[in-house]
Protein backbone atom coordinates (compact mmCIF):
# COMPACT_ATOMS: atom_id res chain seq x y z
CA UNK A 1 0.00 0.00 0.00
CA UNK A 2 1.62 3.79 -0.93
CA UNK A 3 2.14 5.91 1.84
CA UNK A 4 -0.76 8.70 2.19
CA UNK A 5 2.04 11.48 3.03
CA UNK A 6 2.17 13.82 0.41
CA UNK A 7 4.71 17.10 0.48
CA UNK A 8 3.43 20.31 -1.07
CA UNK A 9 5.84 21.95 -3.06
CA UNK A 10 5.38 25.77 -3.70
CA UNK A 11 4.07 25.33 -7.45
CA UNK A 12 1.10 22.90 -5.81
CA UNK A 13 0.11 26.09 -3.65
CA UNK A 14 0.52 28.49 -6.19
CA UNK A 15 -1.15 26.74 -9.04
CA UNK A 16 -4.06 26.49 -6.12
CA UNK A 17 -4.43 29.94 -5.01
CA UNK A 18 -3.97 31.53 -8.07
CA UNK A 19 -7.41 31.20 -9.79
CA UNK A 20 -5.55 32.40 -13.65
CA UNK A 21 -2.55 29.75 -13.52
CA UNK A 22 -3.11 27.38 -16.35
CA UNK A 23 -3.01 24.76 -13.76
CA UNK A 24 -5.11 25.97 -11.41
CA UNK A 25 -7.86 23.37 -11.89
CA UNK A 26 -5.83 20.61 -11.91
CA UNK A 27 -4.46 21.73 -8.53
CA UNK A 28 -8.11 22.06 -6.95
CA UNK A 29 -8.44 18.34 -8.10
CA UNK A 30 -5.80 18.15 -6.34
CA UNK A 31 -6.26 19.47 -2.97
CA UNK A 32 -10.21 17.83 -3.16
CA UNK A 33 -8.45 14.60 -3.61
CA UNK A 34 -6.27 15.33 -0.43
CA UNK A 35 -9.49 15.74 1.46
CA UNK A 36 -11.47 12.97 0.92
CA UNK A 37 -8.85 10.58 1.02
CA UNK A 38 -7.76 11.63 4.32
CA UNK A 39 -3.96 12.39 3.09
CA UNK A 40 -1.73 14.10 5.53
CA UNK A 41 0.03 16.91 3.81
CA UNK A 42 3.27 18.46 4.66
CA UNK A 43 5.15 21.45 3.68
CA UNK A 44 8.33 23.64 5.07
CA UNK A 45 8.70 27.35 6.44
CA UNK A 46 10.95 28.14 3.32
CA UNK A 47 8.13 26.94 1.09
CA UNK A 48 5.49 28.78 2.72
CA UNK A 49 7.68 32.04 2.62
CA UNK A 50 8.07 31.77 -0.61
CA UNK A 51 4.43 30.89 -1.83
CA UNK A 52 3.41 34.13 0.14
CA UNK A 53 6.21 36.43 -1.44
CA UNK A 54 5.24 35.37 -5.03
CA UNK A 55 1.06 36.15 -4.01
CA UNK A 56 2.17 38.92 -2.72
CA UNK A 57 3.99 40.23 -5.44
CA UNK A 58 1.84 38.75 -8.13
CA UNK A 59 -1.61 38.98 -7.05
CA UNK A 60 -2.08 41.05 -3.75
CA UNK A 61 -0.58 41.78 0.09
CA UNK A 62 -3.95 40.80 1.60
CA UNK A 63 -4.45 37.40 -0.11
CA UNK A 64 -0.74 36.59 0.49
CA UNK A 65 -1.90 37.43 4.43
CA UNK A 66 -4.82 35.14 3.89
CA UNK A 67 -3.38 32.21 2.84
CA UNK A 68 -1.25 32.22 5.90
CA UNK A 69 -3.99 32.74 7.99
CA UNK A 70 -5.24 29.34 6.30
CA UNK A 71 -2.48 27.44 6.40
CA UNK A 72 -1.65 28.16 10.12
CA UNK A 73 -5.15 26.87 11.44
CA UNK A 74 -5.66 24.45 8.77
CA UNK A 75 -4.00 20.53 9.42
CA UNK A 76 -1.17 21.10 7.20
CA UNK A 77 1.82 19.94 9.13
CA UNK A 78 4.85 22.38 9.02
CA UNK A 79 8.19 21.28 8.91
CA UNK A 80 10.51 24.28 10.26
CA UNK A 81 14.66 23.06 9.43
CA UNK A 82 17.19 22.50 12.16
CA UNK A 83 20.79 22.86 11.98
CA UNK A 84 21.26 19.28 11.00
CA UNK A 85 18.37 19.62 8.44
CA UNK A 86 20.29 22.97 6.59
CA UNK A 87 23.91 21.03 6.93
CA UNK A 88 22.04 17.98 5.15
CA UNK A 89 20.34 20.32 2.61
CA UNK A 90 24.17 21.99 2.04
CA UNK A 91 25.76 18.60 1.32
CA UNK A 92 23.17 17.76 -0.91
CA UNK A 93 23.52 20.68 -2.75
CA UNK A 94 27.07 20.48 -3.03
CA UNK A 95 27.26 16.72 -4.17
CA UNK A 96 24.48 17.18 -6.37
CA UNK A 97 26.15 16.29 -9.82
CA UNK A 98 23.23 18.88 -11.53
CA UNK A 99 23.71 22.73 -11.52
CA UNK A 100 19.85 23.44 -11.36
CA UNK A 101 19.44 22.18 -8.03
CA UNK A 102 18.47 24.96 -5.60
CA UNK A 103 19.25 25.36 -1.89
CA UNK A 104 15.73 25.30 -1.76
CA UNK A 105 15.16 22.15 -3.41
CA UNK A 106 17.68 20.36 -1.50
CA UNK A 107 16.22 21.17 1.76
CA UNK A 108 12.70 20.46 0.47
CA UNK A 109 14.01 16.89 0.18
CA UNK A 110 15.86 16.36 2.87
CA UNK A 111 12.64 17.73 5.27
CA UNK A 112 10.54 15.20 3.13
CA UNK A 113 12.89 12.31 3.62
CA UNK A 114 13.87 13.07 7.58
CA UNK A 115 9.17 12.97 8.09
CA UNK A 116 9.25 9.53 5.42
CA UNK A 117 7.55 11.29 3.04
CA UNK A 118 8.39 10.03 -0.48
CA UNK A 119 5.91 12.25 -2.57
CA UNK A 120 5.62 15.31 -3.80
CA UNK A 121 3.21 17.56 -5.01
CA UNK A 122 4.54 19.91 -7.27
CA UNK A 123 4.08 21.35 -11.30
CA UNK A 124 8.06 21.40 -11.35
CA UNK A 125 10.97 19.70 -12.13
CA UNK A 126 11.35 17.15 -9.20
CA UNK A 127 14.82 16.36 -8.77
CA UNK A 128 15.09 12.46 -7.98
CA UNK A 129 16.56 12.52 -4.32
CA UNK A 130 15.87 10.23 -1.81
CA UNK A 131 13.94 8.31 -4.02
CA UNK A 132 11.36 10.72 -4.23
CA UNK A 133 8.52 10.70 -6.98
CA UNK A 134 5.85 13.40 -8.10
CA UNK A 135 2.36 12.40 -6.67
CA UNK A 136 -0.55 11.68 -9.37
CA UNK A 137 -3.68 11.64 -9.34
CA UNK A 138 -4.90 7.81 -9.34
CA UNK A 139 -7.11 7.07 -12.49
Amino acid sequence: MASKKVYIARSGFYAFIDRAHSKHEQAVAYFRYFAETNYFLYTDSTTLIDVYNQIYKDISPSLAKDFLRIIFIGNINIIYPEESDIKAGLKTLVNYQSTDLTFGQALRAVLANRKGVSQVFTFDYLHPLFGQSVFYLPI
